[in-house]
């Protein structure tokens, strides 16, 4: 995974899509970090960052999401309880607790042990729009991970990897079928 200082955030940012809409965009001080397209039939998402990488965050069994890049896995989500009020979010240089506080709805807590790192809160509807206050730096995969199992929780614990339906460009055949 390459280096970059995009990859970082801090301070206030927020992921907005339109109602019903699967297109988001995380944004912070009016400039565009990155886009996220949701493919909920297929349970994952696809990332284009600011710097025009590309990562792919995926299911991989029940209750595991990992952040890839490249068709390398580089960071993952597993959840850690029965209701998925708590998971563990971790990648190379970083491992966070992400934990349901349960005195607020939509509100999410991302800790280092027991020091906040950063909260993400829902509307007071739904988590179409998802504002990240992050008092000190946070990794974008663990912020996009921890948006990702929030604001959809059954696509993040839905399917193991063999049961995804695969996306096919138009005009492209279907992939075999393993027998």
């Amino acid at each position: 995974m390459r280096s970059s200082p995009s990859r970082i955030v801090v301070g206030d940012a927020e992921l907005t899509s339109g109602l019903f809409s699967n297109e988001w965009q995380l944004v912070q001080r009016g400039e565009v970090l990155a886009k996220a397209i949701r493919r909920p039939r297929n349970c994952y998402t696809r990332v284009t960052l600011s710097d025009g990488t590309r990562w792919t965050l995926q299911p991989d069994g029940w209750g595991v999401v990992r952040a890839v890049e490249d068709d390398v896995p580089f960071a993952r989500a597993v959840r850690d309880s029965f209701w998925g009020n708590r998971w563990e979010v971790s990648g190379m240089g970083f491992g966070y607790h992400l934990h349901h506080e349960s005195r607020v709805p939509r509100r999410w807590e991302l800790a280092v042990g027991t020091e906040p790192a950063a909260w993400l809160r829902g509307s007071a509807i739904n988590y179409n729009r998802v504002r990240i206050d992050a008092p000190i730096s946070v990794p974008m995969a663990a912020v996009l991970l921890a948006w990702h199992v929030v604001a959809r929780p059954w696509e993040a614990v839905a399917f193991a990897p063999e049961l995804i339906t695969p996306e096919v460009a138009p005009g492209r055949p279907e992939p075999a079928q393993p027998a």
